[in-house]
């Protein structure tokens, strides 16, 4: 039985005087279902949306965004009134379902089968959550209808209409859905009325009280984790995005330091979509306990920043505190929200902490184009780096003694490094450079070790240092999920799995929605033979990221392993569909032939051969360990020890992939010609 969790928008239409129709022409009827089959499958296919059953005159729907499920739609408000005599409503909302057996349940279906009850024919009403989603985009035009009590719906709910050209707003009048009785509201009232009084008198206790109790009720309580949203941008100034992201980015790594409580690392919150950033959604996402939010807003004087802190269970707001502030006030006004959290919660940062607290002031001006780096530096193209790297290198303009922008400056040459096809060496000196002036200010910064750790893994192959690296880097920043993902890789990619694994389950608990922590728990597991538990951690990623190329991928290596070979090659297909060039990169070619291979798919796998070799005829290769490989998959044994020899000369990044045994045949990897290989690389004596 396959069951999962997902978050999608949910559809519900309903025919209007279907009911009506079939008591007095039942072939018309039919008819009349086919032909809303039929508009419905045409409408939702360009929004990638699914029809999970028919019900009578009526269809559940599921899109995987909300502006997906309000274009579709539009689109079917828009057959039906060309069609002229088929009439529907419609009701959306947004939030986790439980898909099974091609079925899907839970109470986001439930609240849309409530929210078209409301409809008129012609109208498309759906949620709060939905309206939030799509407010600021002026495609769509909204209406207010106000807040609704819904049958089984504890809470009233706001209820939205799209006013675009075309479609009908019902009146409140004409609005006779699936809500509660007037009697039920009566007893509801009355309960409140009896709470509202109890809470009175508890409150009249609690004053009395409160200079002996509040010390010892802490909110603090059962607390153990937070998660800290970006900032909202009230006004979609994108120039204010480095403090949206920024702020709460710092207050995250500042946080991390922190005993007595967990912090969700930045990917666990920052890659979720805006429609999934909800107390309630991460309550149940990562089990946070508490939320972090803020809104930025730009005045005449400076910058408004509201900040509230949030109870996940039940959406209460146990703290809260405005500031007015300008550039240069932010880290300071950082540093408050740090103290006051900390006090109310009754934590502290560790002593030995670098990121609780900076140990000298930072210089405003300088402190504002690192935050501006910072928010570059996870742009996904050559220019956004560049574009860092120049935020980074004005820091130091203004202040040549900020340690942490020299540190930022050497993390972003090592990933350029990585993910560069240009000449290598100049980018890695770059690093060295920066690396030794930030530690030279400061060598209490977690960033310089953690980038060391990987300038020494990549580059210099030493591999005691790095893993010696990432454990200073752990011991100044405990907290930091992406540490743990680093350290935890370069100890299984080192043999030292026992080591390794604990590490990377640290990192799903800090970050347990991301590609990166569940990537690193799918791959050390497979190093290390886990195979099982490696298939479950890349499945638990696609779940959430369907479309991740290296997640087909590597999950089919862990069938592969397990013998799994039905499961295996589908995935590698898969993977080929998402390649937006039909190509991917060398890396992924290689990979193919080795799923393909080892699935006895031979015309598959000589396919893809044939072409990488043709390829690898007519270019310059990005890495030579890639046709190391595919002439060992060939079982040309000579060329590919050439080509892991040219792969040690050229000391590419790659050459690691050499030392993972599962990856070779016994022969092949005890061999003297590749243990020589090993050798030269320092991983044999």
């Amino acid at each position: 039985m396959s069951k999962s969790r997902q978050l999608a928008a949910i559809m519900f239409t309903d025919i209007v005087g279907y009911t009506a129709l079939m008591g007095k022409d039942e072939q018309k009827a039919v008819e009349l279902l086919n032909k809303n089959r039929e508009i419905h499958l045409q409408a939702i296919t360009p929004y990638q949306g699914s029809l999970i059953k028919e019900l009578g005159d009526g269809m559940l729907l599921s899109f995987p965004t909300v502006s997906d499920a309000i274009l579709a739609a539009i689109k079917i408000q828009e057959a039906c009134a060309t069609a002229k005599d088929i009439s529907l409503r419609i009701g959306i909302h947004y939030g986790e379902i439980i898909f099974e057996n091609q079925d899907i349940y839970g109470d986001v279906v439930n609240i849309a089968s409530r929210i078209q009850t409301l409809g008129v024919p012609g109208s498309i009403l759906f949620s709060k959550n939905i309206a939030n989603e799509i407010k600021n985009k002026t495609e769509f035009q909204l209406a207010a209808l106000g807040s609704f009590h819904f049958k089984n719906v504890d809470e009233p709910m706001e209820i939205f209409a799209l006013s675009n050209p075309g479609l009908i707003v019902p009146r409140q009048a004409d609005m006779q859905g699936k809500l509660q009785t007037p009697h039920t509201k009566i007893k509801n009232k009355k309960k409140i009325w009896i709470a509202a009084s109890f809470l009175v008198l508890l409150v009249a206790t609690f004053l009395v009280f409160k200079n002996k109790i509040f010390n010892q009720t802490n909110i603090a309580g059962n607390i153990r984790s937070l998660a800290i949203l970006p900032f909202e941008n009230i006004q979609k100034d994108s120039t204010l995005s480095f403090l949206t992201d920024g702020i709460p980015e710092n207050l995250i790594n500042r946080f991390s330091s922190v005993e007595g409580i967990k912090v969700f690392a930045r990917s666990a919150t920052f890659g979720l979509a805006d429609t999934v950033r909800t107390t309630e959604n991460l309550h149940q996402l990562l089990k946070a306990d508490l939320v972090l939010t803020g809104r930025l807003q730009k005045t005449t004087d400076g910058f408004f920043l509201n900040c509230e802190l949030v109870d996940a269970a039940n959406q209460n707001q146990l703290w809260g505190s405005k500031y007015q502030l300008n550039i240069t006030d932010v880290s300071r006004i950082e540093t408050s929200i740090i103290t006051a959290l900390t006090n109310a919660l009754n934590i502290r940062p560790k002593d030995n902490s670098s990121s609780g607290q900076p140990k000298k002031e930072i210089n405003p001006e300088a402190y504002a184009e690192y935050l501006k780096g910072r928010y570059l530096s996870y742009g996904s193209t050559p220019e956004e780096s560049e574009k860092a790297l120049m935020h980074f290198r004005e820091a130091i303009r203004i202040d040549p003694q900020y340690a942490m922008a020299y540190a930022a400056i050497a993390n972003e040459k090592i990933n350029q490094s990585l993910f560069s096809t240009a000449s290598k060496n100049e980018i890695v000196n770059e690093a060295r450079t920066a690396l030794e002036a930030a530690k030279a200010l400061d060598p209490n910064i977690a960033e310089i070790y953690s980038t060391e750790g990987a300038l020494k893994f990549y580059y210099d192959w030493d591999w005691k240092g790095a893993v010696d690296s990432y454990k200073k880097a752990l011991e100044l920043d405990p907290g930091n999920a992406t540490i743990y993902i680093r350290y935890s890789s370069t100890l299984a990619d080192v043999g030292r799995y026992k080591e390794a694994l604990p590490l990377a389950d640290k990192a799903v608990e800090l970050d347990p929605v991301s590609i990166s922590s569940l990537h690193n728990l799918g791959w050390t597991n497979l190093v290390a033979s886990n195979f099982k538990k490696s298939a479950d951690a890349f499945g638990k990623a696609l779940e959430l990221h369907p479309n991740w190329v290296w997640g087909h991928i590597k999950k089919a290596y862990a069938h592969i392993f397990m013998k799994e070979y039905d499961k295996a090659w589908p995935l590698a297909e898969r993977a080929e569909q998402l390649f937006k060039d039909g190509w991917g990169s060398e890396l992924l070619q290689v990979t193919l032939v080795f799923i393909y291979k080892n699935c006895n798919k031979k015309e598959k796998a000589d396919s893809v051969m044939n072409r990488f070799l043709k390829y690898a005829s007519e270019n310059t290769l990005e890495d030579p360990w890639n046709l190391s490989y595919i002439y060992y998959l060939q079982g040309d044994y000579k060329k590919a020890i050439e080509w892991e020899q040219k792969t040690v000369a050229e000391r590419s990044p790659s050459a690691y992939l050499m030392n993972l045994p599962i990856f070779y045949n016994k022969n092949y990897f005890e061999s003297p010609e590749h243990q020589q290989v090993l050798r030269n690389m320092g991983f044999v004596k």
